[in-house]
């Protein structure tokens, strides 16, 4: 799970929340446990530890039933859905927006029917699924980490990471994490390019090469890398960096001049799943102030969506309201989307260090 690529390997690949039952539909408590337990889906390292602590123990508390939670990144999700759509692998999935609009088409999500998920009514108008296809449970913060011991003045701008004291030390993702997908577009509209002209974002990781230092699998790869003393400036997540930094470990996060950027996570229900109502009960406590307030709070950073949720000090350096979080960049997914497969490609022929 934990692939990363250095310099000299370069991998393809690109206490519980007291949730009040009344906080979920009328249900038996005594069939949903006897229903077996519940498959989802998480991310590898700060996502699986959180819904570990908090989302697990709220669901069984409301539902009886139990969770069994496999890490697996968005993509391998979809493609492993795909593959069996009448006995899917998993109950409920989570999502980064990318993959999740890419797969939309397939057919593997089932509705979101809102008298069984209630909490839907707390989101606000950016955090609703149009398709009403899947929830939006957080936003991820994206950002410049950096090592402050090393690099005493914050960095101000992703072309920082081109300035030639960074040689050997800068970190990126592949563009099959969305996290690299993410900052290759914004590499891209700083060179006059958009999602759909990537051709700038190319050309400049080409210039980059000679600062590379590694090039890993996913965001806690990444922020790994900074534990190991490998890079000290990188693009990733705010929850991927400050559960670090309050560990102990010499990194940090700085706002690019151009702007935080979101990228949105949510939770889907699969079609023909084994447990379909103990899924959209796992969505609901997912949305519930409760578990949002904790997932929120340290070490997990991770943006509220249910409008009844204050935003922790950390978060509130981000956005300090609905309204301000409202003006945060998003990619565009839909136009990115359909070029995605080829970039992975060019990406992983060209960028090598």
């Amino acid at each position: 799970m934990s692939a990363i690529l250095t310099r000299r390997h370069f991998l393809a690949s690109g206490a519980a929340a007291a949730l009040a039952p009344a906080a979920l539909p009328a249900f038996s408590r005594a069939a949903h446990a006897a229903a077996g337990p519940l498959v989802a889906t998480t991310y590898p390292g700060t996502w699986e530890q959180a819904q570990r602590a908090i989302l697990l123990p709220a669901f069984t508390k409301a539902t009886g039933a139990n969770v069994l939670l496999e890490p697996v990144l968005a993509l391998e999700a979809v493609s492993k859905v795909s593959a069996s759509k009448s006995n899917p692998p998993f109950d409920v999935v989570l999502m980064d927006e990318g993959p999740y609009l890419e797969a939309l088409n397939r057919g593997i999500f089932a509705p979101l029917p809102v008298d069984k998920v209630t909490n839907l009514s707390a989101l606000p108008e950016r955090f609703i699924d149009p398709n009403g296809m899947g929830a939006f449970i957080t936003a991820q913060v994206m950002g410049i980490a950096y090592n402050p011991s090393t690099i005493k003045t914050p960095p101000t701008s992703w072309l920082d990471l081109w300035k030639p004291e960074f040689k050997g030390r800068v970190g990126i993702t592949g563009l099959g994490s969305s996290l690299g997908a993410a900052w290759m577009v914004e590499i891209a509209k700083l060179n006059g390019g958009s999602e759909s002209n990537m051709e700038p974002a190319f050309e400049a990781v080409k210039r980059l090469l000679p600062n590379l230092g590694a090039v890993a699998a996913n965001p806690g790869a990444l922020a790994t890398l900074f534990q190991q003393g490998q890079i000290d400036i990188s693009v990733n997540y705010l929850n991927a960096v400050l559960p670090l930094a309050q560990n102990g470990v010499e990194i940090a996060i700085a706002r690019p001049d151009s702007g935080w950027v979101l990228v949105r996570n949510s939770l889907h229900a699969i079609a023909n799943a084994k447990n379909l109502d103990l899924a959209y009960a796992y969505i609901n406590a997912a949305l519930s102030g409760e578990v949002q307030a904790r997932m929120a709070a340290a070490p997990n950073f991770l943006l509220p969506t249910n409008r009844t949720v204050a935003f922790s000090s950390e978060l509130q350096k981000v956005a300090k309201s609905e309204a301000e979080l409202s003006k945060l960049t998003l990619i565009d997914w839909k136009t990115l989307n359909p070029q995605r497969a080829a970039l992975i490609e060019r990406f992983n022929r060209e960028v090598r260090i």
